[in-house]
């Protein structure tokens, strides 16, 4: 975070902390006092700013406090990214835009076994799994079951083998494939049906 983002989540985390005080919210350390406090004490939830980070940081975390639950905070609502994070470890997936303001709500809910995602994250994954879910009915039963067999990390002739028909077959399949989703390669089928 911005000096400006740290100041202001602290405000809000005390105030909220203040005023509804039913679970107490320290912030035990930020980057300035990581190096110095963080080992020494044990948070049961992680606000994360991913922005500015390494990919892996959610992972870097996770291995450092197992036991804590992690929430990331961020300007990026790409679903690849909110897909990873959750992947990595995150239980939940904040805009800074949008639910700074909902952080002690967040932070609850985190503590009580929930999942805060801010709604435009959440609007976005929803229409990501509806747009996956009409490629798939633009495939037939065998093209789905060949599609899948890529997903699953098959070669053509293990694919083949599975549903008895030959490789030359499969290779028709795949071409009808790649060209029902307009596409060239393996890596854009898998992210063409499982995004």
């Amino acid at each position: 975070m911005d000096e400006q983002e740290r100041v202001e989540t602290k405000k809000i985390i005390s105030e909220k902390n203040i005023a509804e005080s039913t679970i107490p919210i320290h912030v035990l350390f930020d980057r300035d006092t990581l190096a110095s406090s963080g080992r020494n004490q044990i948070p049961d939830v992680m606000i994360v700013d991913i922005d500015h980070q390494d990919i892996l940081i959610v992972e870097r975390v996770k291995s450092v406090f197992p036991r804590a639950e992690i929430l990331v905070l961020t300007n990026n609502c790409d679903v690849r990214m909110v897909r990873s994070c959750f992947r990595q470890g995150a239980v939940g997936y904040m805009l800074k835009k949008t639910c700074l303001q909902s952080l002690k709500n967040a932070i609850t809910m985190t503590l009580g076994n929930g999942s805060f995602i801010s709604p435009f994250v959440n609007r976005a994954l929803i229409e990501q799994a509806f747009s996956a879910k009409q490629s798939e009915n633009l495939l037939t039963a065998r093209e789905l079951q060949i599609a899948n067999g890529i997903i699953e990390g098959l070669s053509y002739k293990m694919i083949a083998q599975k549903y008895a028909i030959s490789l030359d077959t499969v290779r028709i399949y795949i071409k009808r494939i790649y060209r029902k989703f307009q596409i060239n390669s393996k890596g854009e089928l898998i992210a063409q049906l499982t995004a």
